[in-house]
């Protein structure tokens, strides 16, 4: 059974997808790549949640007494909280396409999203951030 990645046709010949022109994989190798893909959004989760709580440790004591840092705090939580969020999306992600060979494109772009969000926020928490 081949599979096209960009529309979801199901075709029983190789080569290109009679609908859109893509080329077709094998439903086995879809799933093999779904698996894949949950196994690294899983360690994007994990990695970063850790590094959320190790961050937050180091931050514990100076946040208390300094506006500054508080406010930086605050901003990176949301960073990484997002970030987590990003690979949980992944994770579902990986896991319905591992069981069915097709990617959820919603689920992809919200991922997407969540971590270009992050990005920025996490930019101008270091951007506003000045320690004494």
């Amino acid at each position: 059974m081949m599979i096209c990645v960009r529309c979801g046709r199901e075709s029983g010949e190789g080569g290109k997808c009679p609908n859109c022109g893509a080329q077709l994989k094998t439903l086995g190798s879809q799933k093999i790549r779904g698996w894949v893909a949950f196994g690294a959004a899983a360690f994007l989760a994990i990695f970063m949640a850790a590094i959320w709580i190790w961050v937050n440790h180091l931050f514990s004591a100076s946040a208390v007494s300094d506006t500054g840092a508080l406010q930086f705090l605050g901003k990176v939580n949301v960073a990484f909280g997002l970030i987590v969020i990003a690979g949980i999306l992944g994770m579902i992600n990986g896991w319905i396409m591992a069981q069915t060979g097709r990617p959820k494109t919603l689920l992809v772009v919200a991922l997407l999203v969540c971590f270009v969000v992050a990005l920025v926020i996490a930019g101008m928490a270091s951007s506003a951030y000045h320690p004494a």
